[in-house]
């Protein structure tokens, strides 16, 4: 099973100069899973990262 991190989808998805890398996705997962643990790290299997790249606008 693959996994992903909010760093690499936001690399894939344009958002490269961010100061906090990740940043946009991390905010994105943060409203829609709201039971996830405070400070836990994000790791996000394929449909997750699916939802991810459907929900949240590429930096063009």
């Amino acid at each position: 099973m693959t996994t992903y991190e909010p760093a690499q989808l936001a690399r894939e998805l344009g958002y490269t100069n961010e100061q906090r890398p990740g940043k946009v996705v991390r905010d994105y997962l943060r409203r829609k899973y709201l039971d996830h643990t405070k400070y836990q790290r994000w790791v996000l299997d394929e449909v997750q990262a699916a939802d991810v790249r459907l929900n949240v606008p590429p930096n063009l």
